[in-house]
């Protein structure tokens, strides 16, 4: 049974309804022109099909993304990890190098490897490192000097849970968008805030109430995906913290065993049986 009033953006469903559906365009120009802070609006946005995207189940696990390009040939990806995920940084090269690759196979004959710009904005549902900061835009650069190397390749990471600023007048645009993403299916109404367009047509769009029958399924399947995908990694925590709490112990015993010290004493420090510390000193293995 659905409590919240508005849809959450951090699952498939709610992702693809938000920013990757024909009449949700305006939502996504207005989302990449906050974000990437353009010098230009974008005039227009077209979909790239799902064919032409990388499709492999094991690599896509967890990740929902969408692939345009403008009318100026600028190619945009927008994915959300709502799971943690490993080589986050290396995902956004390769998937980096479709729209390269299509746009070199399809250049020019005299200026074959001429690009224009393109852009992977990556939303995070969990913390990238232990950098403080919440957005964070890459781009090449000299090491030497810090100054802009390449700038046609651009990539930016938002982490949602890393942003705990709360909503006032004075946040800037791209924020506004980050506290939205990160806080939507906790609102019960628009924050004065954010009653303006285009926000208000995303909560227009996000409303649980506005779903058909079939969309509340699908809904619902991909909201309980996110949450056992959560469940998961929780889970995977908690064994590999136990387990590291477990080494440590068979270390400890290890060296106290080493250095002579009395079996209860061993076991007072460990944790571990008497028949476990026998075990470890014949050189077995614990099951």
């Amino acid at each position: 049974m659905m409590t919240s009033r508005y849809i959450d953006p951090t699952t498939d469903f709610g992702f693809k309804r938000l920013f990757g559906e024909e009449d949700s365009k305006a939502i996504l120009k207005a989302f990449l022109d906050a974000i990437l802070e353009l010098p230009h609006p974008i005039a227009d946005l077209n979909y790239i099909p799902t064919e032409q995207r990388p499709a492999s189940a094991d690599e896509r696990a967890g990740i929902y993304d969408v692939y345009g390009v403008d009318t100026e040939g600028q190619r945009f990806i927008v994915e959300m990890q709502r799971g943690r995920q490993i080589h986050v940084k290396e995902r956004s090269l390769y998937y980096a190098t479709f729209p390269i690759t299509q746009q070199v196979q399809r250049g020019e004959v005299l200026y074959p490897y001429r690009l224009l710009p393109i852009y992977v904005i990556t939303v995070l549902n969990f913390g990238l490192d232990s950098d403080p900061r919440h957005r964070r835009r890459i781009q090449l650069c000299d090491t030497a000097t810090g100054q802009p190397f390449y700038t046609g390749l651009t990539f930016v990471y938002i982490e949602l849970p890393k942003f705990q600023t709360t909503l006032d007048p004075s946040l800037s645009l791209a924020d506004k968008w980050v506290y939205m993403l990160r806080n939507l299916p906790a609102l019960m109404d628009i924050p004065s805030e954010l009653d303006q367009m285009p926000f208000t047509e995303v909560f227009r769009r996000a409303e649980e109430a506005a779903l058909s029958p079939a969309e509340r399924e699908r809904y619902e399947c991909s909201r309980k995906e996110t949450l056992d995908e959560q469940g998961r990694i929780i889970t995977a925590h908690q064994e590999g913290r136990a387990e590291g709490q477990m080494e440590s112990r068979l270390t400890i015993a290890r060296q106290m065993l080493a250095d002579g010290e009395d079996r209860a004493k061993i076991m007072r420090y460990t944790g571990l049986t008497l028949a476990e510390l026998e075990r470890i000193a014949a050189g077995q293995e614990l099951a």
